[in-house]
Parts: C-alpha cells; structure tokens; sequence
C-alpha cells in the first residue's frame, strides 16, 4: 500500500465519523425545536424563582389566526400552571407570551403547539422543553447574587463536536501531508551508494 493511498484511506475515515456525528445532529430529537430560537426561561435553566410568564421566540411569524396556538405548561406532577391562552406580542410577531401561576420548586413543562407563516404556507410546529425553579438559589440580604449555570443544550454540544473533529481532520491531514512531503523531499536528496567512476 502507498503512502498516499493510506493518506487517502485515513482522510476518507475522518470524513465519514464527521458525517456521521452531523446526521445524529439532525436526526436528534432536539432537532424538532429548530424553530424554536428562544425561550425565556431558557431550556434546561435553573431560576431562582418561578416566572410569571413564559416567553416562546421562533425564527418565522406566528399565524394571526385564532386559537392557533396551543401551549401547556405543567408542574411535575402534571397540573396545568398556565392561564390557557397565549397572545402574540404587540413588539414582536414571532413571540408568544403565556402568562404562568407555579408554586414551589420543581420542574416545569412547556409543551406548544403553534402555527408559523412560510413562504406561501403556513407550518405547524410542535415540542416540549423544561426549566427548574430552585428557590435555594435565592441569595441571603447582603451576598453576591451568582447567575445559577444554564446546561448547554444536547444540540449544540453536538456542533461543538463537529467543529473539533474537523480541526482535528483538517490538522492531522496538513501533518500527515507535511511529514510525506518532508520524506519524498529527503528522499530525492539521499546520495545514492551507485559510483560515478568506473573501474
């Protein structure tokens, strides 16, 4: 086997595990909320104390039409801690309000169902996501408030990945290349042991 051909070989390898990390990447169940660009509490969050509203921002505008839009939001133990409505904000076509009751600490589940306008059709999207109210991360009168840590979501853990397994295909690759360059070089250079006088 050549030394380029195992190049290739080695190249090729790296080329199918990042392709293979991207699929899972979209293939994830995570991938179901990409319209979902923001939430406030954010997924997976820690707060200190239970909001009053939840905030829902998607990447397109939501249908002007009439409860076309479904979001429940429940405690852990599976009661219901929103009003049953959500409204559109006045500020923003693509944010829904829903305003929320929760006591105590625990998790809470946000599950929506909504309607977002395309180009010339309108999608339905739909998923669910939680948050944690901790009320033991409310700080005493006279300390520091430390912002409690938000986990990073599965996704762009995911990208992470991607990125450095393809700093590390694209750093390898020049390496190894360098290093076959290096020896053909010295190679071509070596003196070979043939005289050029004759007997």
């Amino acid at each position: 086997m050549t030394t380029r051909t195992r190049f290739i070989g080695a190249l090729a390898a790296l080329v199918s595990a990042i392709a293979v990390v991207g699929a899972l990447a979209l293939f994830s169940p995570t991938a179901a909320s990409d319209y979902l660009i923001q939430e406030e509490p954010e997924r997976g969050a820690t707060v200190a104390e239970a909001p009053h509203k939840v905030l829902l921002t998607f990447d397109r505008p939501l249908a002007q039409i009439k409860g076309a839009h479904q979001i429940q939001v429940s405690d852990g133990a599976g009661h219901r801690v929103d009003d049953g409505y959500a409204e559109i904000a006045t500020y923003s076509q693509r944010t829904l309000i829903v305003p929320i009751h929760a006591e105590g600490d625990g998790t809470l589940v946000v599950e929506y169902r909504v309607l977002l306008v395309g180009d010339g059709e309108d999608l339905e999207v739909s998923s669910s996501y939680n948050f944690t109210v901790d009320h033991s991360l409310t700080p005493i009168e006279g300390d520091p408030l430390d912002a409690p840590a938000t986990e990073k979501s599965s996704q762009a853990l995911v990208l992470w990945t991607i990125a450095i397994l393809i700093g590390i295909a694209f750093a390898g690759g020049m390496v190894y290349f360098l290093r076959m360059a290096t020896g053909n070089s010295r190679s071509s250079l070596e003196p070979t042991n043939r005289s050029i006088f004759r007997d």
